[in-house]
């Protein structure tokens, strides 16, 4: 599992087949491991390098491949995929499907996206887009409060990729795509559809 953060997905597989989960953030990684369970191997390390083993099925969930910084990092993960998958499994990946309704709106205001407690007080995060239709990307401002004390704030700048774009990517660096889904049932791309989840087989 690639960009596996604090390990949500690598929990919901983990006693089904042999788990590993990869993110470049330590304190990740720390979290997930001690949330375990110890049957998960967690490591510290960048999806665009890692040398850790051969594989049966690797995953990318969660957007974490759209957060690759560019063409040549998308292309090096790939390279990295095929080079783990020796005896042939899949490589899924999951984004988000591009929603073009609101690509050519420059910003959406910033506006509550979470909220909960934490020891009995009110914490909340809220999200800024700022969107780029040329550079299919979104730059997301979140932001984390504690009440109304400001506690911190990130960007992250995700990639938006069309159907076509990850097959041709995936094709062009050694794999044939065998599936291309909607959502995490299993549905076909459709108008409309959250996801857009490919899962291809390297060439040999």
């Amino acid at each position: 599992m690639l960009g596996c953060g604090t390990g949500r997905v690598c929990r919901g597989l983990a006693g089904t087949r042999p788990i590993t989960g990869l993110d470049r953030s330590a304190p990740m990684i720390e979290r997930a491991a001690a949330r375990g369970p110890e049957s998960v191997r967690w490591v510290v390390g960048d999806m665009t390098s890692f040398s850790i083993g051969e594989f049966a099925e690797i995953i990318i969930p969660n957007a974490s491949f759209a957060f690759l910084p560019d063409r040549a990092a998308r292309a090096a993960c790939l390279g990295a995929c095929r080079a783990a998958l020796t005896g042939g499994g899949p490589l899924t990946i999951d984004v988000p499907m591009p929603d073009f309704t609101l690509l050519g709106s420059a910003h959406t205001p910033e506006r509550e996206a979470w909220t909960g407690r934490v020891n009995g007080a009110v914490v909340r995060r809220t999200r800024e887009v700022f969107r780029a239709p040329v550079a299919q990307s979104l730059r997301l401002v979140d932001r984390y409060w504690h009440g109304e004390e400001l506690l911190a704030e990130s960007e992250l700048l995700l990639h938006l990729f069309t159907a076509d774009e990850l097959e041709w990517m995936l094709e062009a660096n050694g794999f044939y795509v065998e599936a291309i889904f909607g959502d995490h049932r299993g549905a076909p791309l459709s108008e409309g559809c959250a996801r857009l989840l490919v899962r291809a087989f390297p060439l040999r």
